[in-house]
């Protein structure tokens, strides 16, 4: 379809939503409940890790003064480093080929950053719903973070010495030097990071955001815009049925690309005409997508590499989509054959190569211990 005809009178106002404007409305879709479930499950995991017994024993140890490694009644020596190697391989491939399958799911679900990040993020939300009165919620939330980020560094020192023994009210002062060291240390570098880092990290320190394009290929979902349905946005009145329900139907590729463009970057292509409702996209322009994005990213605007692909703005949209009436395909992961409605790849090679190497390091692992 061609590009709508821009009309001069201006644009109406949207109805406001009964529960408030978008970056004051919580999204619980599908990936909100799957982020949570997820991020408490390796939080707890973490934490509770150098607590485990197996046989008597720490199951999780990593003994310097020994020289061992044990790992659930797995005793590993140093002769025993090509296996140790061989395994990190095979769990970076691993994630290689999880990766070009299923896109950027590690950051936005597993990752540490991510993890930390989302937990300081809920203890600012409740400090601002319950902070007491003769605190301040700032206040509080440092206080709380900076207690979560010590039990941070003890849990570290936990993995290579007995936290029942640096924790043993009989012997307060046991700790070594090396040990209070590396807590203040783990603890000092967990406050700074989530507090004041946080997505920096991703954008500019992960080497995993930059091995994006490396990892993936036109058949990797990811998150995107369905811009030929969204475009061009504005806000407008509710009920009045969307693209598809309208005679104005979808945009060509070009068009909608040009309508991206030219919202993304205003001070270069000017800013855009206005448009009569019947005229306008789906997407109403409330930034909701905006406001969840922990990134504080516009996935209108095209790919990012600090995007975590977490889905916070697809549950978003689709809460925005509900009220207005509109089907929720707006904002969703697809991969870009699907978006240019081309055929999917029967033979992609960086699958295939990533599948070979997770093979052959598997089968090394068999041979090394069967000898």
């Amino acid at each position: 379809m061609t590009a709508p005809r821009p009309l001069p009178p201006p644009r109406s106002a949207p109805v406001p939503s009964p529960a408030g404007p978008p970056s004051a409305r919580r999204h619980t879709g599908a990936y909100g409940r799957w982020r949570r479930i997820i991020a408490a499950s390796l939080l707890v995991a973490f934490y509770l890790m150098p607590w485990l017994q197996w046989n008597r024993q720490p199951a999780v140890r990593l003994d310097l003064l020994a020289r061992r490694f044990d790992l659930f009644g797995l005793t590993l020596w140093p002769q025993d480093g090509l296996l140790v190697l061989g395994a990190a391989l095979l769990a970076a491939a691993g994630l290689a080929l999880a990766t070009t399958l299923f896109g950027r799911l590690w950051c936005g679900y597993a990752c540490p950053q991510t993890l930390l990040s989302r937990l300081f993020r809920t203890i600012e939300q409740m400090t601002e719903r319950t902070g007491a009165a003769r605190i301040p919620a700032r206040i509080l939330r440092q206080l709380l973070w900076a207690g979560i980020s010590l039990w941070t560094g003890i849990t570290f020192v936990g993995f290579f010495s007995p936290p029942g023994e640096l924790l043993n009210p009989l012997r307060p002062f046991a700790w070594t030097g090396w040990e209070s060291f590396w807590a203040l240390f783990y603890a000092l570098a967990t406050w700074i990071n989530v507090v004041y880092l946080r997505g920096q990290v991703c954008a500019h320190l992960c080497p995993y955001a930059r091995l994006q394009p490396v990892l993936t290929d036109r058949d990797t979902p990811r998150v995107v815009y369905n811009a030929r349905c969204g475009e061009p946005r504005g806000p407008r009145t509710a009920g009045n049925g969307s693209v598809m329900q309208r005679a104005r139907g979808l945009l060509d590729p070009t068009t909608a690309s040009d309508y991206v463009f030219r919202a993304a970057h205003p001070a270069i292509a000017g800013t855009l005409p206005r448009f009569s409702e019947e005229h306008l996209g789906d997407c109403t322009d409330c930034r909701a997508c905006v406001d969840a994005c922990p990134s504080a990213l516009d996935i209108r605007n095209g790919s990012n590499t600090q995007c975590i692909e977490c889905g916070a703005c697809i549950d978003a949209c689709h809460a925005e989509m509900a009220r207005c009436g509109f089907p929720d395909r707006l904002i969703r992961r697809a991969s870009q054959n699907h978006i240019e409605q081309r055929p999917r790849q029967r033979l992609r090679p960086k699958v295939m190569a990533a599948a070979l190497l997770v093979a052959a390091l598997m089968l090394f692992g068999i041979l090394s211990t069967l000898q």
